[in-house]
């Protein structure tokens, strides 16, 4: 097949190796392979092919709103004897994050920490990290990347299938647009914003009738609930917050471009002041 350009494959793996190296490259992940695909969704899907496929049992751990609520009903539960753990690094519906502890090999779904200041703990805590290129990385919509740690005998597996998986027609306009977007960043590929949810940022919220689901530094937003359950939209205005209405919770996220390794900028004003605007205040 010819786009009038060349093979159209040859071109699709040229650009997607473009874009894998500057994202090693730029993110440190020297110790991984990466792999690029339609999206985080598909990506997942294909891991735990991988790994159900060689003969691994694969246990999702942490508490369940953790998880990317779409994928709940999707997430291996293989018990406390599995061979391998899945884990969600940040949960998106309240900002917990999992410090990735275990024994066994860890696939972790990353799209809340790639590409965050809580990249260099993400890499040391995974042996597979999964993320899309839209959110923290803001690159383009519709491509998934995997990073898989090189050298370690019982991923071999999940290599062969992610070098299939990769492999097939993707979509050569938006991995052009993915190469550009790369190059124009000039390796400012990191979302350096972070809220540290102190108690004294907590008391703020409870004086304001909301309450943080997690505390400490970590990830770029803020989720919140009600701290007497009426719905949270009944008491802000849809206005600079994400609603995920099966928890209640609202979630307020900031970016600020960067580069990895430069330090955090802590945007507790900018989510007092978000806070305060959904408020009417």
């Amino acid at each position: 097949m010819s786009t009038g350009h060349g093979h159209y494959y040859a071109q699709a793996a040229e650009l997607r190796s473009t874009i894998t190296c500057a994202l090693v490259r730029d993110l440190g992940a020297g110790d991984f392979r990466p792999y690029l695909l339609h999206n985080s969704t598909s990506a997942l899907m294909a891991v735990l092919f991988a790994a159900t496929n060689a003969g691994r049992s694969i246990n999702t751990e942490g508490p369940i709103e953790q998880h990317y609520s779409p994928y709940n009903f999707l997430l291996p539960r293989a018990g406390p004897l599995a061979d391998w753990e899945l884990r969600t690094h940040v949960s998106p519906v309240t900002a917990v994050v999992d410090e990735l502890g275990g024994r066994s090999i860890r696939i972790v779904d990353a799209a809340q920490s790639l590409g965050t200041v809580l990249t260099p703990a993400l890499l040391t805590g995974s042996d597979v990290a999964i993320a899309p290129l839209h959110k923290h990385l803001g690159l383009v919509v519709g491509l998934g990347l995997v990073l898989v740690r090189r050298d370690v005998p019982d991923l071999e597996p999940v290599h062969r299938v992610l070098r299939v998986a990769e492999s097939g027609a993707q979509s050569i306009e938006l991995l052009r647009r993915a190469a550009s977007a790369i190059k124009n960043l000039d390796g400012r590929i990191a979302n350096l914003a972070q809220v540290n949810v102190s108690p004294e940022l907590s008391a703020w919220c409870l004086d304001r009738g909301l309450r943080p689901l997690a505390s400490g530094p970590g990830a770029p937003y803020v989720c919140l609930t009600t701290t007497d359950g009426i719905p949270v939209a009944d008491r802000l205005a849809p206005t600079g917050w994400r609603h995920f209405r099966e928890f209640n919770t609202a979630r307020f996220s900031f970016v600020r471009r960067g580069r990895p390794g430069e330090a955090a900028v802590d945007h507790v004003l900018e989510f007092r002041m978000a806070v305060n605007r959904a408020l009417g205040r």
